[in-house]
């Protein structure tokens, strides 16, 4: 009878030691005018934007406690407005004593399939915040999650303090942003392109874009890139390597200045500093390109 009855207060405190998990679907449809922006604020976890074809808009929140009573404690609030604007925001009440609840013992993802002309508006903490199959462009930040942006168009821009960017397939302008983290560019196209990774490496590949601007204080930059038309391209470290690979398309004239500076083949001139050269006939549409890193050395080269 000891047995069973310690038996089954072991039971009930293993089930009561295992987190509370909610989850669903919410379906929102327009208020008035259709959906054309939707702003995201979760500092409790991930956020997921997946374009689709539909009007409405599906979320699936992810809520987890560790127990009830704290599950009763996360909210997640809607306000959809008549003028197409969509604002969706988690939070944390504090308990009956006025105490808050650790961030890290609760977690709300968020899972938002939204019409793909909608504006995305995001922000997140500490969690993964990724934007996919959107063609309207948007806004993402965060603290220290990583940033993922897939198959999307119209502007983007990006901040984050230490979590990692990645942009794969964008086609618009772009201004990504980070302190100390790492960024990722792959097949970037569009009128402008600026990123800064502070003490980041910054990685570029099939990058396209009429105006490019690559800086980091500390990381390493490498490009692939191919020139456009009265194209412009400044890549420019302070104790970072800068290494760019070209596919030319046209008269292009190169600026090159650092600890050490090899432009491959091409016929150098030498002036106040600076390695100069110049490739094919130039005229009024020449692209132009300026490599430069203070104490790092800077390679260059054309991709035939």
């Amino acid at each position: 009878m000891i047995k069973s009855v310690l038996a089954l207060l072991l039971a009930t405190a293993a089930a009561a030691a295992q987190p509370a998990v909610n989850s669903g679907t919410l379906e929102v449809a327009p208020n008035g005018k259709p959906i054309t922006r939707v702003a995201i604020d979760n500092p409790l976890g991930d956020v997921k934007i997946v374009g689709y074809d539909g009007k409405s808009l599906k979320i699936s929140p992810r809520k987890q406690a560790p127990d009830d009573e704290a599950m009763d404690r996360l909210h997640i609030s809607l306000v959809s407005n008549p003028d197409g604007t969509v604002r969706i925001t988690s939070t944390v009440d504090r308990d009956k004593e006025s105490r808050p609840l650790a961030r890290g013992a609760v977690h709300i993802d968020l899972v938002i399939y939204a019409p793909r002309d909608a504006k995305i508006d995001a922000s997140v903490s500490a969690g993964k915040l990724t934007m996919e199959n959107m063609d309207a462009g948007g806004e993402l930040d965060t603290a220290s999650g990583p940033i993922s942006v897939h198959n999307v168009q119209g502007e983007v821009l990006t901040h984050s303090v230490s979590g990692e960017t990645r942009l794969h397939q964008v086609f618009g302008s772009v201004d990504a942003q980070s302190l100390a983290a790492d960024m990722d560019l792959d097949q970037v196209s569009g009128d402008k392109l600026v990123a800064s990774a502070g003490k980041g490496k910054i990685s570029g590949r099939r990058v396209k874009s009429r105006e490019i601007e690559l800086t980091t204080t500390e990381g390493k930059i490498i490009l692939e890139a191919e020139t456009m038309m009265r194209g412009k391209l400044v890549v420019s470290s302070l104790h970072g390597d800068v290494d760019v690979k070209l596919r030319r398309r046209g008269a292009v004239t190169i600026r090159a200045r650092g600890n050490r500076v090899d432009l491959g083949n091409v016929q150098v001139a030498r002036e106040n500093g600076w390695v100069t050269a110049q490739m094919g006939k130039l005229d009024d549409v020449a692209a132009s390109l300026e490599l430069r890193s203070r104490y790092g050395n800077v390679l260059f080269s054309i991709i035939e």
